[in-house]
């Protein structure tokens, strides 16, 4: 390098501190593009254009199914299709869910079930399934990405079937002001 420009100051002064003007070494410029180069082919290779090379999806969904067998192992599942029909087919249980959600529903789906923030939970599309265990572990889990809390803490189990039993009591009825429909239409066989 020459001794001139190795020499030569910048004209700016922060706090006394003066900086040459030298560029970059070319081993740091090297280093530097290389890294970029190397994430990229990483990020395309591992991530964009592979079908799950590490098997992390597989390592996911095996492990996910042992964790909900240990769960209902020990009674702590959500309830299944059977109990939400059971908890359908018995007047009382429904009523409790309405009271369930008129309490802790209505701000999101309306009363009438409609949807306002939520989906409209009356018609024949669903975002997270329509089966009865299916609502109810939407309700158990919540959708927190959407903005859906989960009421697994909150609710008690009983709660969360008869809420389930209740919503699934609301397919078919007419609410006043629906929200239009969001989600996969999925056919409606009735309980």
């Amino acid at each position: 390098m020459p001794e001139e420009q190795k020499e030569a100051v910048r004209e700016h002064d922060f706090d006394g501190i003066q900086e040459y003007d030298n560029s970059l070494p070319n081993w740091w410029i090297g280093t530097f593009v290389l890294t970029v180069l190397v994430g990229l082919w990483y990020w395309t290779s591992h991530h964009t254009f592979a079908d799950d090379p590490n098997h992390q999806r597989a390592d996911f969904k095996r492990e996910y199914g042992a964790l909900m067998d240990a769960q209902a192992a020990h009674g702590l599942a959500g309830p299944s299709d059977a109990d939400v029909l059971a908890a359908f087919h018995d007047p009382a249980q429904v009523a409790e869910g309405a009271k369930v959600f008129a309490t802790n529903c209505i701000a999101c789906h309306g009363p009438d079930g409609g949807g306002v923030i939520g989906p409209n939970l009356t018609d024949d599309f669903w975002l997270h399934g329509n089966r009865p265990s299916e609502i109810a572990a939407t309700i158990t889990n919540g959708v927190p990405d959407k903005g859906m809390v989960t009421w697994k803490g909150v609710l008690t189990p009983d709660q969360i079937r008869q809420a389930a039993a209740f919503v699934l009591s609301l397919h078919g009825t007419k609410p006043r002001s629906p929200k239009a429909p969001q989600g996969v239409k999925l056919d409606w066989t009735n309980p």
